[in-house]
C-alpha cells in the first residue's frame, strides 16, 4: 500500500516536472520565430522614423491660446479679493463647563453651538481639566453682556475667564497687476 502511494507520488512529480521544462522549451521557440523577429525590426524602423516635431501644435495657435488665457486671469484679477485675517491677542470668553473626560467635554461643546451659533465655541485643555468657553471678547464689558444671555439659555453656571482670543476682521487684497504690466 505504501509503495502503490509513493509510486503515484513519484510518477506525479515526474509530470510536473517534465511539464515545467517543456513551456520553457517552446517559450525559447517562440521568441525566434520569424514573427517576433520581423516585429522587432518593424519597430526599430519606425523608432528611427519617428519625429516628435510632427505632432507640435503650430506655434500661432499656441500663442494665441496663451493670450487669450492671459487675459481671461487679467480680468479676474482686477476684482479686489475679501479675506479674513486672525489676529491672537488678549482677552475674554466665557467658561460654561469644565471635566477631566474629552467625550463629555466634546459632547457639551456640540450641545453649546447647537445652541450658541452666533459665537465660536472652543475647547481648551488645561492638564487634567477640559475646559468648554464660549466667544472671543475684546473687553469684560462685551463679555458680560453676553454671560447674561448664556445663563438665560440654559448654562446657569457660566463665568468669564481671561484667555488668548482670535480677533477676526475682513481684509480688501487690490489685486496683484500682471507680469506685463510691470
Amino acid at each position: 500500500m505504501k509503495l502503490c502511494g509513493l509510486g503515484i507520488l513519484l510518477s506525479a512529480l515526474i509530470t510536473l516536472l517534465a511539464g515545467c521544462g517543456s513551456s520553457e522549451g517552446s517559450r525559447k521557440d517562440a521568441d525566434s520565430s520569424p514573427d517576433v523577429r520581423e516585429r522587432k525590426v518593424l519597430l526599430s524602423q519606425t523608432e528611427r522614423q519617428f519625429n516628435p516635431s510632427d505632432y507640435d501644435d503650430e506655434i500661432e495657435a499656441v500663442v494665441q491660446q496663451h493670450e487669450i488665457e492671459q487675459q481671461r486671469a487679467a480680468s479676474e484679477a482686477s476684482k479686489d479679493s475679501l479675506i479674513i485675517e486672525s489676529e491672537p491677542t488678549q482677552g475674554y470668553r466665557i467658561q460654561i463647563f469644565a471635566t477631566s473626560n474629552i467625550d463629555e467635554a466634546n459632547a457639551m461643546r456640540l450641545t453649546t453651538v447647537q445652541r450658541v451659533t452666533e459665537d465660536s465655541v472652543y475647547i481648551v485643555y488645561d492638564p487634567p481639566v477640559y475646559k468648554v468657553r464660549v466667544g472671543d471678547f475684546r473687553t469684560r464689558a462685551e463679555a458680560s453682556q453676553k454671560l447674561g444671555a448664556l445663563s438665560n439659555i440654559g448654562f446657569p453656571d457660566a463665568w468669564i475667564v481671561g484667555d488668548r482670543i482670535m480677533i477676526r476682521k475682513i481684509v480688501r487684497v487690490p489685486s496683484s497687476p500682471s507680469p506685463r504690466e510691470e
